[in-house]
């Protein structure tokens, strides 16, 4: 899976992103004015592609596919702050919105309780 990503990623990198790009966003807008793109400008280009592909898709949101992005990375034992990073979070706070907790994670981490046997 990781793999498959790094391979779209280089190759956006090689031919999908706007060559006159003079930013050091990764996705960079492709109209003016230049600067990233916004969370309203994700969820539009989100929402108009997945109305094209015609796919049931109603209801499902750019929220949902980020999301999704933070719990594969935190299932893997990715840290919430490099997943905050790549979320673009400026605050721990920001990302945990993302991130909902997972009880057999907790169960890994959790201290037995003097007299209760098992969970």
């Amino acid at each position: 899976m990781a793999d498959q990503t790094l391979e779209i990623l280089d190759r956006y990198l090689a031919d999908g992103r706007p060559c006159d790009a003079v930013t050091n966003f990764l996705f960079p807008k492709a109209r003016s004015p230049v600067g990233a793109l916004t969370s309203w400008g994700i969820c539009d280009i989100f929402t108009k592609r997945a109305r094209q592909s015609g796919l049931p898709l109603d209801g499902v949101s750019s929220y949902a596919l980020r999301h999704s992005f933070a719990m594969r990375l935190l299932g893997r034992g990715v840290g919430v702050k490099t997943i905050g990073d790549l979320l673009g979070h400026h605050s721990l706070e920001s990302t945990c919105v993302y991130l909902r907790i997972e009880t057999d994670m907790l169960r890994t981490v959790a201290l037995p309780v003097p007299g209760i046997v098992g969970f």
